[in-house]
């Protein structure tokens, strides 16, 4: 074996690789996964839409680049997105977080889904006040596109394509734990 001619690991040159097996071992571990933790729990908490910009931002100063439904270069929903109505994120039951975070995917569920995700249901305990949240969201429901032409307790009645349709869109409002949902 050749001897080396940088005699010591402390010698040897470090062009941005490791300079050998020793300087691999001092690599240190985490030492607190609190940050991470942190991170993970900020990251659940988010909506679809803002998840999508979060990843988006995130992405756009790695100069990697996403696609324009992920960024929402296609266009908005007309709601307000980035207000957040009440403490605790709603439940999606029966929502593809894929089609809501899509805003060109514009069936009138996913339209419905991008606005109410905005909306708690913390305030929701029985048919009236599920009615009452439901009365307030119809400015934004028909900014998104949909025509509320009624709203009964837990459903609304829209107009599909000249049809008049009922859609039940909370479940359990009486049962405490009430989600969002589309149920024709």
């Amino acid at each position: 074996m050749p001897a080396d001619p940088w005699g010591s690991v402390a010698e040897r040159p470090f062009s941005g690789g490791f300079a050998g097996v020793e300087d691999m071992m001092s690599i240190n571990p985490l030492q607190s996964t609190s940050t991470l933790n942190d991170l993970a729990s900020a990251l659940v908490a988010l909506t679809t839409e803002e998840f999508t910009q979060f990843l988006s931002t995130m992405l756009g100063s790695t100069g990697l680049s996403t696609p324009a439904s992920a960024t929402g270069a296609t266009g908005t929903t007309g709601t307000s997105a980035t207000t957040f109505h009440g403490t605790t994120r709603p439940t999606m039951a029966g929502f593809d977080a894929g089609k809501l975070a899509d805003v060109t995917h514009t069936t009138m569920k996913y339209k419905f889904g991008r606005v109410a995700q905005q909306y708690s249901l913390e305030s929701v305990n029985d048919k009236t006040s599920a009615q009452a949240l439901l009365t307030t969201m119809k400015p934004d429901l028909e900014a998104a596109g949909l025509q509320v032409l009624a709203v009964d307790g837990d459903s609304i009645k829209v107009n599909d394509n000249g049809q008049e349709t009922w859609i039940d869109v909370i479940r359990g409002s009486k049962s405490g734990s009430p989600a969002w949902q589309w149920l024709v």
